[in-house]
C-alpha cells in the first residue's frame, strides 16, 4: 500500500468498478463480544462515540489510531476491531468491514483448487451462494478482510473478490420543491388554505376561493415517482411566441430545444408581434403556456408541472396549412414526447383535410410509432360573440388529439369552456370563483425596445388547462416511458376524478363540460407505473435469461394489490411463507404478476436460482428422521419428511443454514452431509 498522508491506500475492484479506499488514522470501529456489549468499555487515549453503525462503536482519536485499535483487540470484552475505510476523501462516510468477504471462482477452477486458495487465507464458507460463489468470513489467523480481497483479486483463479461493508444509510427522500409563492400554485396542491398573489404586493387570497383537493394533484405525483420527471423527456409548445430569457424556460441553460418559427422556418421565437398600426407588442401567452407545462424551478419558487422537462418551442403566429404541417412536423421529427397547442381559428370551423390527416399521422408515427400525445385547449369565451354557446372545434376536435376544458379552485366547471362530445379531460384553471394559475409572463418595456421578464397569478383559461394536462403526461411517461397514445387516453380516462353534479356525465362516464373528470396526475402516474413491463433480472452468477428473482412473504400475511400503493384495491391475499416472483421494483413495491403488487417490506429476496431448477449440489439426511418446512425455520410448516440416507437436491441456503430442496421445501442443514 502507498502511504498518503493520514492514509494508507487502496485499490480494487468492487462491484464490477475500480475504487481506492483510504484507511482513516484517527478513526476506527469496534464490535463487543455479546456478554459485554451492553455495558460498554473505556478506552485509553479514545474517546467514544455515539453508535453510528449497528453493531459497532466508532472510536476517535487525535491521530495514529493503530496503536489504540491494537490495545482493543487484546481486551476480552472486544469481538472484532478493525480500521474505518472511506472511499476516496476522507470526508465522505466511514466504511466498516464486517469481516465478510463475497467471492466468485472463474468457471472451471475445481473444487480442490477452491478449497486450497480458501484455506490459504484460513477463510470460513458461511453460505454457499452458487457454483464456485460463496459469502465467507475471516478466522483469528486471516489477513484482514480489505487485504484477503487484495489478495484474492490478484488470483488468475478469482473472478470477483469483495470486502462486505457497514455503513450508515444515506436517505435518498424526495424534498418537495420550496419557495417563497410555492403555495401560489393551487393547481399543483390545492390545500383549502389562502395563498399569497404574486404580482401584487402583500396581496391574498382568502380561504373562500379554494377547496381542498381541488387540483391535478401533482405534488403528490412527485413524490410518488420521487422525482420531477425525467429531464430526456420534451415537450413541444405550440404558441404565438416566447421570452426564452425567462429563468422559467431557460432554467439550467440546457433545457430549451430546437426551436421553429413554423412560417418562417427559422430559430426566432420570440414574443413579439407586429400590430395592425406597424407597431411592435409582446404576446406573453406562449411563455405562460411553457412555463405551466414545465417551467424550471426557479428562485421564486414557481416551477411546471413536468419542471424538469426540456421544452421545445414552436412559434406559430400564423395559421396556414403549410404552416400547422411544419410545426407538428418539426415536433415530430424532433423528438418531442408531448404537444401542447392552445390555439384556435377565431371563428368556428374544421381543420383542413390536409392538416387533420397529418395531425393523425403524427398521433399514430411520432416516438419511433408510439405515437404522440396531442393536448389541445377546448377554447374560451362562452358564451360567444353571438351569444350561442360554443362547442370545441379546429385542433380540439380533432379526433387523434385530447381537448382538454377547465376547472377552477372549487372543483366547479369554468363556464368560459368550450364544451362538448371531443371534451376529453378537465385540468384546473381560472374560472368563476375561484383564482388564475401563477406562472411565468412578459410584457414590452415602457421605452418599446426590450421584453420585462415577470410572474403573474392570473393565468388562466383553457389555454393553461391544456399545458397542465402536458406536463402530467410528461411525469406518466417518467413512470413508463413506453405508453402509446391509447394506452395514454385510457389512463387519463380511467384515473380522472368525477367533479360537478352527477347528472353531468353520461352511462359511459363522459361528461360534456369535463371530459371523463379533472385529471388526477397521481392516479394517472400510478396506473403508468403498473403497466410498465418487467425488467429481465440478471444474476450475478449467470446472465443467462433463465434467471429470475424471487421473494418469500415474511408477515403473517400480505395483500396483493392492482398497482404499486396502498390506494389501490386488494385483489388477493398471501401467507407467510409464500414465495412469489419479484419482476419488477417499483418505488416501494414488487410487481409479482399482471397488476399484481406487494408492499415490498414485507418480502425477502431470495438467492437468484433457474426458473427450470437445476440442482447445484446434493445431500445425505445423517439423522434417522428430517422434517421438510415451508420455509427456512421451525417456525413454517411441516410439510414433508425425510429418512435417513435419503438423498436431496441442494438449490439455495440461507444464511441461517437452511438447504431449500425444492418449491417451499426446506431442511436444516445441520442434518445434511453434502456428497
Amino acid at each position: 500500500m502507498a502511504k498518503k498522508g493520514f492514509f494508507d491506500e487502496v485499490t480494487l475492484f468492487y462491484g464490477g468498478q475500480q475504487i481506492t479506499l483510504s484507511k482513516s488514522d484517527t478513526e476506527a470501529a469496534v464490535q463487543h463480544t455479546a456478554a459485554h456489549r451492553a455495558a460498554g468499555v473505556g478506552y485509553r487515549g479514545a474517546a467514544r462515540a455515539p453508535l453510528a453503525i449497528p453493531g459497532f462503536d466508532i472510536v476517535h482519536v487525535a491521530e495514529n489510531v493503530g496503536p489504540v485499535l491494537d490495545d482493543l483487540r487484546r481486551q476480552p470484552n472486544v469481538a472484532i476491531g478493525t480500521h474505518v475505510w472511506q472511499v476516496g476523501d476522507h470526508q465522505s462516510p466511514p466504511l466498516v468491514p464486517t469481516g465478510n468477504l463475497y467471492v466468485e471462482f472463474k468457471p472451471g477452477t475445481n473444487a480442490q483448487t477452491q478449497l486450497a486458495i480458501l484455506n490459504e487465507l484460513a477463510l470460513s464458507i458461511r453460505e454457499v451462494v452458487g457454483p464456485g460463489a460463496f459469502r465467507l468470513c475471516v478466522t483469528p489467523p486471516s489477513p484482514n478482510p480489505v487485504k484477503c480481497a487484495v489478495i484474492l483479486q490478484s488470483k488468475a483463479e478469482i473472478a470477483v473478490a469483495e470486502p462486505e461493508f457497514a455503513t450508515t444509510p444515506m436517505t435518498w427522500d424526495f424534498a418537495v420543491p420550496t419557495g417563497r409563492f410555492i403555495a401560489s400554485q393551487w393547481h399543483l396542491e390545492n390545500t383549502g388554505r389562502p395563498i399569497p398573489v404574486i404580482d401584487v404586493p402583500n396581496a391574498l387570497y382568502d380561504a373562500s376561493y379554494f377547496k381542498r383537493g381541488a387540483d391535478a394533484k401533482v405534488v403528490e405525483a412527485w413524490k410518488f415517482l420521487g422525482s420531477l420527471g425525467d429531464p430526456n423527456l420534451c415537450i413541444a409548445i405550440i404558441d404565438t411566441g416566447f421570452a426564452t430569457e425567462h429563468p422559467q424556460l431557460r432554467g439550467d441553460g440546457r433545457k430549451l430545444r430546437t426551436p421553429l418559427h413554423a412560417a418562417s422556418r427559422n430559430t426566432d421565437v420570440s414574443p413579439y408581434v407586429r400590430m395592425s398600426n406597424g407597431s411592435f407588442g409582446v404576446m406573453s401567452h406562449g411563455t405562460s403556456c411553457a412555463a405551466v407545462a414545465a417551467g424550471a424551478l426557479d428562485a421564486q419558487g414557481v416551477l411546471g408541472a413536468a419542471p424538469t422537462a426540456r421544452l421545445m418551442l414552436i412559434k406559430l403566429d400564423v395559421l396556414t396549412d403549410e404552416a400547422i404541417k411544419n410545426a407538428f412536423e418539426h415536433a415530430m421529427v424532433n423528438g418531442a414526447d408531448v404537444i401542447s397547442c392552445s390555439l384556435g381559428y377565431p371563428t368556428p370551423i374544421p381543420l383542413s383535410t390536409y392538416v387533420s390527416n397529418f395531425l393523425a399521422r403524427v398521433a399514430r408515427e411520432g416516438r419511433g410509432g408510439r405515437g404522440i400525445p396531442m393536448f389541445f385547449a377546448a377554447g374560451n369565451a362562452n358564451p360567444a360573440s353571438n351569444n350561442q354557446p360554443r362547442q370545441v372545434s379546429d385542433f380540439a376536435a380533432h379526433r387523434d388529439g385530447i381537448c382538454v376544458t377547465a376547472s377552477n379552485s372549487l372543483d366547479q366547471r369554468s363556464s368560459y369552456s368550450f364544451f362538448g362530445k371531443q371534451a376529453f379531460i378537465c385540468a384546473p384553471s381560472s374560472g368563476d370563483g375561484g383564482v388564475g394559475i401563477t406562472t411565468a409572463t412578459c410584457d414590452l418595456s415602457r421605452d418599446g425596445r426590450s421584453i420585462v421578464l415577470g410572474y403573474t397569478s392570473g393565468f388562466g383559461g383553457t389555454s393553461s388547462a391544456a399545458p397542465l394536462a402536458a406536463g402530467v403526461c410528461a411525469l406518466m411517461l417518467t413512470a413508463n416511458p413506453d405508453l402509446t397514445v391509447p394506452q395514454i387516453k385510457d389512463i387519463l380516462r380511467r384515473s380522472a376524478d368525477k367533479i360537478g353534479p352527477a347528472n353531468a356525465y353520461d352511462a359511459s362516464g363522459h361528461s360534456i363540460y369535463y371530459g371523463y373528470g379533472r385529471i388526477n396526475a397521481l392516479r394517472a402516474v400510478q396506473m403508468a407505473a403498473a403497466t410498465r413491463p418487467s425488467t429481465p433480472v440478471s444474476s450475478p452468477l449467470d446472465t443467462s435469461s433463465s434467471l429470475s428473482l424471487r421473494g418469500r412473504v415474511e408477515s403473517p400475511f400480505l395483500n396483493v394489490r392492482s398497482g404499486p400503493g396502498t390506494s389501490f384495491p386488494i385483489v388477493r391475499r398471501l401467507s407467510q411463507g409464500d414465495v412469489v416472483p419479484l419482476l419488477e421494483r417499483v418505488e416501494g413495491f414488487w410487481r409479482i404478476g399482471e397488476q399484481e403488487f406487494v408492499s415490498a417490506d414485507y418480502v425477502r429476496v431470495l438467492s437468484t436460482i433457474p426458473t427450470a431448477p437445476v440442482a447445484t449440489r446434493k445431500g445425505r439426511v445423517n439423522y434417522a428422521f428430517l422434517n421438510v418446512r415451508s420455509g427456512p425455520s421451525t417456525s413454517y410448516s411441516i410439510v414433508g419428511r425425510l429418512k435417513q440416507d435419503d438423498v436431496v437436491e441442494i438449490f439455495e441456503t440461507s444464511r441461517d443454514g437452511w438447504h431449500r430442496i425444492g418449491p417451499n421445501q426446506w431442511v436444516l442443514g445441520s442434518y445434511i452431509q453434502i456428497v
